[in-house]
């Protein structure tokens, strides 16, 4: 039996700029959900495995559309509070589908440790992390590094995104965003990073060094993603490059979050997750590339996930 996915941290809206100008020229706007760790566990729904979400979101119109879509994804809300505003990320595409951000924080920083119901969580579950907002002060961050030592206590699966953004982590917090980085490297049992972010934390500028590094931190499981060029995937001493699919690329919003929701669903359904072969990890890390790229062939993180469905006729 598939395990259950607890991903914790921001469920916001995405006001995504469509006409391809940037957030400054930009005109059109279309209204998304997003949030890293919400839209990974929109990927996992999809793909039909089981998520609940960890977060807050306002208890106004914007909240409320929220809780309603992770409602019709079949995601668990019963962790999810409803209280003050809702965070809006302003996203903006330019003419090669890259993004550029800024955010109107709301109450997602406010989500305490006493609205996790701990019973629910056993050793064979897997919590993700992303800490696109988590790292910010506040409730929050407290709420994370609880939840890591909870997991650590219990023998549970750790999952660890940074979701660095340099539109929140300003110039004079960013060594703080790096040793909180490093405090949950120190904890993971798999890892995704970009290549920027692996070159911010580690300090190296080549991507074997930096990655040897995070695994003398402890991380067992690195995916480092290359955008258009794959998956850097190093597994106990052995790595390798693993290619992606070709693809139109419209708007690259969620394509990290699908890909590590593609990784943690098949993790789940793996008895032994400490010790996944490095062939069952390329075969891992080949489906999640896949639906990667597949999402970003749309406007807009959650609809552009594929379904399971979806995938299996790609195979056919």
């Amino acid at each position: 039996m598939s395990s259950n996915i607890f991903c914790i941290g921001e469920l916001l809206i995405d006001m995504v700029c469509v006409d391809n100008k940037g957030l400054k020229n930009g005109e059109k706007f279309e209204k998304k959900a997003g949030g890293a760790p919400a839209n990974v566990a929109a990927c996992i729904s999809k793909l039909e495995g089981n998520a609940y979400f960890l977060g807050q979101v306002g208890n106004d119109f914007f909240g409320k559309h929220l809780i309603e879509l992770l409602k019709d994804l079949n995601i668990n809300i019963e962790m999810v509070v409803e209280k003050g505003s809702t965070t809006i990320a302003l996203v903006g595409i330019d003419e090669n589908g890259e993004r550029n951000f800024d955010f109107l924080r709301g109450s997602d920083g406010d989500y305490s440790f006493g609205n996790i119901n701990l019973s629910k969580i056993i050793s064979s579950d897997i919590i993700h992390f992303g800490s696109a907002t988590g790292f910010l002060e506040g409730e929050l961050k407290k709420t994370y590094f609880k939840l890591l030592e909870y997991a650590k206590a219990n023998n549970i699966y750790v999952s660890f995104d940074p979701n660095y953004r340099d539109a929140l982590i300003t110039p004079d917090k960013l060594e703080l965003f790096i040793e909180d980085c490093i405090e949950f490297l120190r904890k993971s049992d798999f890892t995704k990073l970009s290549d920027e972010e692996l070159f911010l934390i580690t300090k190296e500028k080549d991507i074997t060094k930096g990655v040897n590094k995070l695994h003398e931190f402890g991380v067992k499981f690195i995916a480092i993603t290359l955008g258009s060029k794959g998956t850097y995937l190093s597994v106990s001493g052995e790595n390798t490059v693993i290619q992606s699919i070709k693809i139109k690329q419209l708007d690259s919003t969620g394509a990290g979050d699908a890909f590590v929701g593609a990784v943690l669903k098949q993790v789940a359904d793996v008895e032994d997750k400490q010790n996944i072969s490095f062939e069952e990890w390329k075969n891992i890390i080949a489906f999640a590339n896949k639906v990667g790229a597949i999402t970003c062939t749309n406007y807009g993180a959650i609809e552009s996930m594929p379904a399971l469905s979806y995938i299996r006729k790609l195979h056919n």
